[in-house]
């Protein structure tokens, strides 16, 4: 095992020396430029190797006979760009301290998979067995935008009956030659497999004998989707087609509270999330990378030629399950459906953890904003999101929302109570709850907090100063309450010591956008260096009528924001997630809160509030990463 440690402590650090074996100035000077290249912007609480290039979360899943939880990752351990694609891995106790590996779990090494070991699924079956089931390929290049080689992209599986300690690849691989053989594909790759009890019974199969698996891709100028496959639980090696899971069409867009599915989906999962309050009640849901979006790229990011991300999502839908009699294939509708995460999140990957009884996911957060040459100076590119927990959010005896109709929300299941008011349901997420409590207890965190401050119409700030903030790590949890006039309200986080150089979260009410801006470097070639064009989510609030006094409560904003050097990720309410990168932020100055409170042009929100807005607490726990997750072995 490799130790992910603290700064000057990797296993590679040791400085280089001259023919004597002294160390000279110059060579001093070098390592510790390189070191510092390094470590600028690597962040400590999230997973990731040493060096190279990873990007997908592969495998995740739990084995209780150990105790041990596993994620692994594509991986090219040769160099931070990708290429050489294979699998490094790493093991838990807890989802929180992690023993990375320092070599590949699975590499391209054989005729079938020569030219990568793609995404990929974990399953432990009765007899104590652990299988990788992963894409092994065998010709690039592979995109949905050129033609697809027949049997480029194959199902091959690895066993280990050592609990995990080696891993063999069976001889009857590839298990599936490729894809269908009447279908030209854009994609056919990234298999999940797991139990599905609602698409037994959908199918009449029993749930005890039957696995399903997916492999995502697309129907090539008809639709995105996901392939279904039949799987013997008794050999995870019998996939048998049932059909395409998905035919929404190209570039099916709902609404802006749903994004595009796209033209190809990438490492989809299913599964079903019971409502807390009605454990009989269940929705059916798909989590999938989209590719070949059509939205537009920010206004601030055209014409430049800099860092630029793909034109994809990261989403989910839920939908119902049927049957075609005539044929036996099964399919899924579109219900409703939104982002997973509106930012540089991607390939998100779960399993259901059986201990915590959660379903727990990872995404990929993407080095895209850097410029090659500065991504090839630190050594590294990419790491795994914290790992999430997924739920129902639902909200009874709503009324409306800030600006728009409720039926307009397509990122919602609206249900009427035939009296005027409504119960909403939607997918939902926060980080893994015990991680929080983890960082939150790191031996030199501190918190902060603030009360109840009404903010001024002028936008006047109350302030968590410089003598209490003082690393990039940190937590921050705050909630406001929205005044019918707002116009905009937010967070205002200092680099500078005069705030000249700020990263902003703001929600503006009457457009019901939630965005963060990122500060750019202090140089004219900053456009060229790093992407720092704004994440913009839509999200609004909605009001909810107390039935026993009559009078109309409005949610707060509530946010949740953590900070790991360059990495921030952002939940705002549960339901809007952003990910993103700041590398012209190294310092962190001070906090802000703020709120223009003005009449707007577009009218009087709908909200209870009716005098100004204010911030009804802050919470901030610094320095909660002075040592890292990353660094047990």
């Amino acid at each position: 095992m490799m130790s992910i440690s603290s700064f000057g402590q990797s296993s590679d650090s040791s400085p280089s020396r001259g023919s004597t074996g002294v160390t000279t100035p110059e060579d001093f000077k070098a390592e510790t430029t390189s070191l510092a290249q390094r470590y600028r912007w690597r962040p400590s609480f999230h997973l990731m190797p040493q060096t190279g290039w990873m990007n997908d979360p592969c495998a995740p899943g739990y084995d209780p006979s150990t105790g041990l939880y596993y994620v692994s990752f594509q991986w090219n351990p040769n160099g931070p760009d990708w290429g050489d694609i294979a699998w490094g891995t790493a093991t838990s106790h807890d989802l929180i301290s992690w023993k990375v590996d320092d070599h590949p779990v699975l590499s391209p090494e054989n005729r079938y998979d020569s030219k990568g070991v793609f995404t990929g699924c974990f399953f432990r079956v009765q007899d104590g067995t652990l299988n990788y089931i992963y894409t092994s390929v065998s010709a690039l290049p592979i995109h949905h935008t050129i033609p697809h080689q027949r049997g480029c992209e194959t199902l091959s599986i690895a066993t280990s009956s050592d609990k995990g300690r080696t891993w063999y690849k069976s001889e009857k691989n590839p298990i599936l030659p490729g894809e269908p053989s009447d279908l030209d594909v854009t994609g056919w790759r990234d298999p999940f497999c797991a139990p599905w009890p609602n698409m037994s019974k959908t199918l009449g199969l029993d749930p005890k004998k039957t696995l399903f698996g997916i492999i995502s891709g697309g129907i090539r100028d008809i639709t995105p989707t996901s392939f279904l496959y039949k799987i013997d639980a008794k050999n995870l090696s019998d996939w048998k087609y049932i059909g395409p899971l998905a035919n929404f069409g190209l570039n099916l867009r709902p609404s802006r509270w749903s994004g595009d599915l796209g033209k190809n989906w990438e490492v989809t999962n299913f599964l079903s999330l019971h409502d807390d309050n009605d454990p009989r009640s269940s929705s059916d849901l798909l989590i999938m990378g989209t590719e070949g979006c059509l939205e537009d790229q920010p206004e601030e990011s055209l014409g430049v030629a800099g860092p630029s991300r793909p034109r994809r999502g990261q989403l989910w839908m839920s939908g119902s399950l049927r049957k075609d009699d005539a044929t036996g294939s099964a399919s899924i509708s579109y219900n409703f459906g939104g982002h997973l995460d509106h930012g540089c999140l991607y390939a998100a990957n779960s399993f259901f953890d059986q201990r915590a009884q959660k379903h727990i996911i990872w995404g990929w957060i993407t080095e895209e904003d850097l410029c090659d040459d500065l991504r090839h100076q630190q050594g590294w590119s990419g790491m795994l999101s914290m790992p999430r927990q997924l739920y129902l959010q639902t909200l009874h005896d709503v009324v409306g929302s800030l600006v728009s109709d409720l039926s307009s929300i397509t990122s919602v299941k609206l249900q009427s109570k035939g009296d005027g008011t409504f119960a909403i349901q939607t997918l939902a997420s926060q980080p893994y709850q015990p991680l929080i409590q983890h960082l939150r207890s790191c031996p030199d965190a501190q918190l902060s907090h603030l009360g109840r401050s009404p903010l001024s119409r002028s936008g006047i700030d109350v302030e968590i100063s410089r003598e209490r903030l003082l690393s990039r790590h940190w937590e921050l949890e705050c909630s406001f309450n929205i005044s019918k006039t707002c116009s905009k309200v937010g967070v205002l986080i200092g680099h500078s010591r005069c705030y000249e150089k700020t990263t902003l979260m703001t929600f503006e009410p009457q457009i019901e956008t939630f965005k963060i801006s990122r500060p750019s470097f202090s140089r004219p070639d900053s456009r060229l260096l790093i992407n720092n064009s704004p994440e913009a989510a839509p999200h609004t609030l909605f009001t909810i009528i107390n039935r026993s006094s009559g009078e109309e409560c409005t949610e707060t904003l509530d946010i949740r924001a953590w900070r790991d050097n360059s990495v921030l990720e952002v939940f705002v309410n549960g339901r809007t997630a952003i990910s993103t990168r700041l590398y012209a932020a190294e310092e962190t100055f001070g906090m802000r809160f703020f709120a223009e409170d003005e009449a707007s042009s577009t009218g009087v929100l709908r909200t209870s509030h009716t005098g100004s807005t204010d911030l009804q607490f802050a919470n901030l726990w610094d320095g909660i990463a002075t040592w890292t997750l990353n660094s047990l072995t």
